[in-house]
């Protein structure tokens, strides 16, 4: 397993004649959150779905903990210790929740680990716990976005990369989300690359930010730095 720093190098994937990410660096250190920001068609999304091997790039390299992974499949990628959560917390609604939450220890966790994260799940987020026999179809939309990122824990990840949590969520949900992800990386020591359009509410707990406009870095810096940029802040971010 990883210890969870995750290096992408000079990083060029393409959609046919179209260039959704040209020559990208960026590190993200362990234990802590990175924060891609930018506006629609950025590349964002194309990052991670690169990082984790659901797209391949053109050229450049997907480095974990100094093993190039840019080639291995999918599966191979998840199992070295990254996960992938995807825009639109997508539960499998049939399902409960605790039977939604054990399909993320498949990957080959023991029983006692898998309830071991059960718990710990389920103390990060108590909703879920109040709800664990319930079906997955009564669930708020904060509820699956919290079941979504429990599910990915359950792999045991060293590395969350996560799409878009506060999608369609209130204000009040994005920051109990959020509050509870800075918790979990500040507990566990996990490394987050997190994608979002809401660039406030993300610059308020990374502790790095980038901004990615029509597939190139712009700007890298601390997130603090970068949140009282006004120029930067008008001109990529929208606040």
């Amino acid at each position: 397993m990883s210890t969870g720093t995750l290096e992408v190098q000079g990083l060029t994937t393409t959609y046919g004649p179209v260039t959704a990410l040209d020559a990208v660096d960026i590190t993200a250190e362990q234990g802590k959150i990175t924060a891609v920001l930018g506006a629609n068609g950025a590349g964002k999304s194309t990052l991670l779905r690169t990082v984790s091997g659901l797209v391949r790039p053109v050229s450049g390299r997907v480095v974990l903990d100094g093993a190039d992974i840019t080639r291995a499949p999918a599966e191979a990628i998840a199992q070295a210790g990254i996960a992938h959560v995807p825009e639109g917390r997508g539960v499998i609604t049939e399902l409960t929740v605790e039977e939604n939450l054990r399909l993320g220890a498949m990957l080959g966790a023991s029983r006692k680990r898998t309830e071991r994260g059960l718990a710990q799940v389920y103390e990060m987020f108590p909703p879920l716990a109040e709800r664990k026999r319930r079906d997955a179809h009564v669930l708020s939309g904060g509820e699956r976005q919290m079941l979504v990122i429990g599910r990915a824990l359950l792999s045991g990840p060293s590395v969350l990369l996560l799409d878009e949590p506060s999608l369609g969520l209130a204000p009040r949900i994005v920051a109990q989300i959020f509050g509870l992800l800075r918790d979990l990386v500040d507990a566990e020591g996990v490394t987050v690359l997190l994608v979002e359009q809401n660039a406030r509410s993300a610059l308020s707990i990374a502790d790095v930010g980038i901004v990615l406009n029509l597939g190139r870095v712009v700007a890298s810096d601390a997130a603090a730095t970068l949140a009282a940029d006004d120029g930067l802040r008008h001109a990529y971010l929208g606040f």
